[in-house]
């Protein structure tokens, strides 16, 4: 298992993170905007019914330095665990 870096957190930011399962990617010419989801607890009937947990803004300068590390990541967790695949797409 990856140790856990030793970082200081912002008084601002839970130490134990939050809750998400979903995201949305959006970019201006400067920045990209990853919009953390989790669902909602109170739904509201006709929509997503999803909530913004949180927002990262990321100079598209940083961007590819992420992934690239999400990717290294995520091929640590495949070796200690198993392969990711991607849910079944649904019926529209």
């Amino acid at each position: 298992m990856a140790a856990e870096p030793d970082f200081v957190f912002d008084e601002h930011v839970p130490s134990g993170g939050v809750y998400a399962n979903d995201a949305r990617v959006w970019h201006t010419r400067h920045e990209f905007t990853v919009d953390f989801l989790a669902p909602w607890l109170h739904p509201i009937p006709d929509t997503e019914s999803q909530l913004i947990v949180a927002r990262v803004r990321i100079p598209s300068t940083a961007m590819f330095g992420i992934v690239q590390t999400m990717s290294n990541g995520v091929g640590d967790y495949e070796v200690e665990h198993r392969r990711l695949t991607p849910p079944p797409m649904e019926a529209s």
